[in-house]
């Protein structure tokens, strides 16, 4: 998270006031005086003086917001500020400027707090400079609303402690100043991921309000996801979720429709043959499943969930022929040519993720239905001393 520093002059203004008004009361002479010599507390105690007496004194109040400031009574200091401006417009570029260096002493505090949290191994310890963190970017927020940044980061710091439901406000602000690609597919995670905790709550409870509030949420789903990729056509996280949300709702035969018109239009989009093949893999057709994998495969060798579920399309496509020709009693059997052409894929994954257990015990499997016993039982020792 990048840090903002900005240097003001904040006490440019001080010169001004001890000269140019000369008329001033006792108490702003003295406030004067005593905030020059840095003694803020005494400031504060005849600055009250002077706003009890004369609540129409526009110095009085600024001077009042600079010393609020000095003690880091933010929301006092804004007050101030706001009380002055009513009164007039004599103090409006120090008031900016200083509103712009609260912000700035605020963020700057917020990043330093929320990246010693994100180092601490003491979870309390990080849970409370975490939260120090948030207060400090709301803060930064109510002093300057249009920074696009302190919603982005507010947001951030929310779900770098798990928190989804408090970074959804912020990442909406967010998106609604800047259109912003990454805000769009955090909005639209949190609410999918907050339907689908809604659901599986009705499939355990069977409370018919529960399915309802379910679908409701999908559809802010959609309705944040489809409007993400009118901003960002193509984007392969947004169409991922949206697509889940699609099916979720019902709307699967939909959902296939737009993916085979996604690869259609963008046949070379590694994540819109992802996803239609992620698709046909659910509705078990495996062939083509396992073509548009590859084809996600060819456009990047790397993509990790494309490797892997291309295995694990030829796995199960290995078990149905399997079972079928069980089932049949035929002679020759096939089935094994599927788990050999998943075993590459898997043992691909291996090497990039070796302490996968779940990644080990596929690898025992296959081996097993391919007849390499040996092999079989390492993998299955690897995966078990993994767990442990």
């Amino acid at each position: 998270m990048k840090k903002i520093y900005l240097s003001i002059l904040l006490l440019s203004f001080l010169g001004l006031t001890l000269t140019a008004y000369q008329c001033a009361s006792t108490e702003i002479t003295s406030a004067r005086l005593y905030i020059q010599q840095k003694n803020i507390d005494k400031a504060e105690d005849v600055l009250k003086k002077e706003v009890e007496k004369n609540p129409q004194s526009e110095e009085g109040w600024f001077l009042t917001g600079y010393v609020r400031h000095e003690k880091r009574d933010y929301t006092g200091m804004m007050d101030a500020f706001e009380r002055a401006k009513k009164l007039g417009n004599k103090f409006e570029a120090e008031i900016s400027n200083m509103m712009k260096a609260s912000w700035a002493e605020n963020f700057n505090s917020a990043v330093l707090n929320l990246n010693a949290a994100n180092k601490m191994q003491d979870q309390d310890s990080a849970k409370t400079l975490r939260q120090q963190a948030i207060n400090d970017f709301k803060m930064a927020i109510k002093l300057q609303p249009d920074s696009s940044d302190t919603y982005k980061s507010l947001a951030l710091a929310y779900l770098s402690g798990g928190d989804m439901e408090g970074a959804l406000e912020p990442s909406q602000m967010w998106i609604k100043k800047t259109k912003a690609l990454e805000g769009y597919q955090i909005v639209g995670e949190i609410l999918y991921t907050k339907a689908e905790a809604t659901f599986n709550k009705y499939y355990n409870t069977k409370n018919e309000s529960d399915s309802v509030l379910a679908m409701n949420q999908y559809q802010k789903s959609i309705q944040i996801l489809e409007e993400g990729l009118k901003v960002h056509p193509g984007d392969g996280t947004l169409t991922t979720i949206l697509f889940n949300a699609y099916i979720s709702t019902g709307k699967r035969d939909f959902a296939l429709k737009k993916a085979e018109e996604a690869v259609q239009k963008r046949p070379d989009d590694k994540f819109a043959n992802y996803n239609y093949a992620t698709m046909l893999l659910e509705m078990k057709d495996y062939p083509n499943a396992a073509k548009y994998f590859e084809k996600a495969l060819e456009v990047d060798p790397n993509y990790e969930n494309a490797i892997y579920n291309l295995a694990a399309t030829y796995i199960n496509w290995g078990v149905a022929v399997r079972e079928k020709e069980e089932q049949d009693q035929v002679t020759e059997r096939t089935f094994k040519k599927y788990f050999q052409s998943a075993l590459k894929y898997l043992e691909k994954m291996a090497e990039l993720h070796p302490d996968d257990y779940k990644i080990w015990e596929r690898l025992g499997q296959v081996y097993a239905n391919l007849g390499q016993s040996e092999k079989a039982q390492k993998a299955f020792e690897k995966a078990d001393s993994l767990k442990k």
